[in-house]
């Protein structure tokens, strides 16, 4: 029988309600089982080097979601 390792530490971070939102969104389209899932899954992409084209692009795609967040919270600001 496996061993199964457990999990002991915990990272926690604030989000809006809209950015909380926009995740479980996500992780609906994306079959994640929860956020923390979800979550886990993004941080351990960027500990990986994106060397394959696959992990180029996802790369590129992460940045591009973090610039379209970026810009989405300045235009509040502006209309602030």
């Amino acid at each position: 029988m496996p061993m199964i390792k457990r999990r002991t530490k915990i990272v926690s971070i604030r989000l809006l309600d809209e950015e909380y939102k926009q995740l479980k969104q996500l992780c609906e389209s994306q079959g994640a089982r929860s956020v923390s899932d979800l979550a886990r899954d993004a941080m351990f992409g960027l500990l990986k080097p994106a060397t394959s084209i696959e992990g180029k692009v996802i790369d590129l795609d992460m940045r591009l979601t973090a610039l379209r967040d970026e810009v989405q919270r300045l235009s509040r600001m502006v209309e602030a």
